[in-house]
């Protein structure tokens, strides 16, 4: 890729995250699944703006729209109230093949301390309903912050029922400290089997994400509050440190490549600033750093701090299937 298709590529990243400020025709496909499979979420939120997301993958799909497609434009709502009466805003938005055709709308202009409700459109299907809110301004005095944490969520190991009781205490956020997926191929007495095999390529990241994300309570939980996501390492394989490889049940593949495709896949399937690609996914593919750690304010009552504990990690002395020297 040349320098030109390089800036070509930024720009049209960056624009996928921004209300369009033209007519781009939305594909008129008459959907007989729900291309809105994998629910809708928001994240990254400041006080004046929050990240909506969903990608668009039907129902019983192989992880994709049809290719023929090309990059297609998504009609977006926001309102105050769930029934999109008040204050409610609309335009569109760009979900880009080479992006899964995920969705990451960088809304911006909201009122601070807000809650908001959202829910996309596209052909002749429209999203389940979403809320979100914007944080405190840095410098509002705050009562009070209701917040639970995750993390770990291996399909072999459970259902995420565990969503379910958490819908039901009226959060203001949730912060997922890392291990959205699993790369394994089994577990030792599985309660349920994750499809797939040992998951190294893009398109194997792709569908682990489309399957935990076709959990209906993970669903549910997305779409009650905004989330700060992070990672740990199971997002690309188990114990690897930097450009360092882990143990992913094949030792034969390019760890450089993989780890830029679980880049990819991550960014494709949470509510994340088109920012943490800091030189688009060419750079990625190159090496360059996605940046996913901050620092995030609620008010004056909170200062939180988001870290990344795998991408600038030293080579681990000792894991569990590599030896001491």
């Amino acid at each position: 890729m040349n320098s030109s298709s390089r800036r070509d590529w930024l720009r049209w990243s960056l624009a996928a995250a921004a209300p369009l400020t033209y007519a781009v025709a939305s594909a008129q496909a008459q959907f007989k699944h729900n291309p809105f499979s994998l629910g809708v979420a928001s994240g990254s939120p400041n006080h004046h703006s929050v990240v909506l997301w969903t990608r668009l993958m039907p129902e019983g799909g192989s992880g994709t729209l049809p290719s023929a497609l090309g990059d297609v434009s998504v009609t977006w709502e926001v309102a105050d109230d769930e029934h999109f009466k008040v204050n409610r805003r609309t335009g569109q938005v760009m979900a880009l093949a080479a992006l899964a055709h995920s969705v990451h709308l960088e809304l911006e202009g909201l009122q601070s301390d807000r809650w908001y409700f959202y829910r996309f459109q596209f052909g002749n299907a429209q999203s389940a309903i979403g809320r979100t809110r914007t944080l405190p301004h840095p410098e509002a005095m705050v009562q009070k912050l209701r917040v639970a944490y995750a993390s770990c969520q291996r399909w072999e190991h459970g259902y995420f029922s565990a969503y379910e009781h958490m819908a039901q205490e009226n959060l203001d956020m949730v912060l997922f400290l890392g291990d959205y997926i699993y790369e394994y191929a089994a577990a030792a007495n599985p309660v349920r089997l994750p499809t797939g095999g040992w998951v190294t390529s893009l398109s194997d990241y792709r569908n682990r994400y489309a399957l935990h994300k076709s959990e209906k309570s993970l669903q549910a939980m997305h779409a009650q509050c905004p989330w700060l996501v992070t990672w740990d390492d199971h997002e690309v394989s188990n114990d690897y440190a930097g450009w360092v490889r882990g143990f992913s049940g094949n030792i034969t593949f390019n760890f450089e490549a993989q780890r830029a495709q679980a880049y990819q896949a991550f960014y494709e399937h949470m509510p994340l600033r088109a920012s943490a690609l800091t030189r688009s996914l060419e750079g990625l593919a190159r090496g360059a750093e996605m940046r996913i750690y901050g620092q995030v304010a609620y008010g004056k009552l909170a200062n939180i701090y988001l870290l990344d504990d795998r991408q600038y990690r030293d080579r681990q002395v000792c894991t569990h299937w590599r030896r001491c020297p």
